[in-house]
């Protein structure tokens, strides 16, 4: 399935392939955004990799993904305390804070 949302194109598969690793449920490689069914629907994950669309945008596309790998070597890390996820979590976590109904504001 597709979907075409503000210029992003939005697949669904059934599953995310190899480079990523085991775990990776949704990824963006500009322009597209990659998601495994079971996220699909799941607005706090569109808001996050939504963010990194937009940002990969702004870094021109390729300087994003080479700055990426090159910290995730550095710091020996990935998910939330990658340097370039952090902020995208932090959406994501505003957005199901606000899902949940405790009162804060996805952004």
């Amino acid at each position: 399935m597709i979907r075409i949302v503000g210029g992003k194109i939005e697949i669904r598969v059934s599953r995310i392939p190899r480079p990523f690793p085991a775990g990776v449920y949704a990824v963006t490689v500009w322009p597209f955004i990659v998601y495994e069914p079971q996220v699909w629907d799941d607005g706090c994950v569109q808001v996050h990799e939504r963010y990194h669309w937009m940002d990969q945008l702004r870094w021109f596309v390729l300087p994003w993904f080479v700055v990426y790998l090159i910290l995730r070597v550095v710091q020996r890390t990935g998910g939330k305390r990658h340097l370039l996820e952090k902020e995208a979590y932090a959406r994501q976590a505003a957005c199901d804070a606000a899902a949940a109904g405790d009162g804060q504001l996805a952004p």
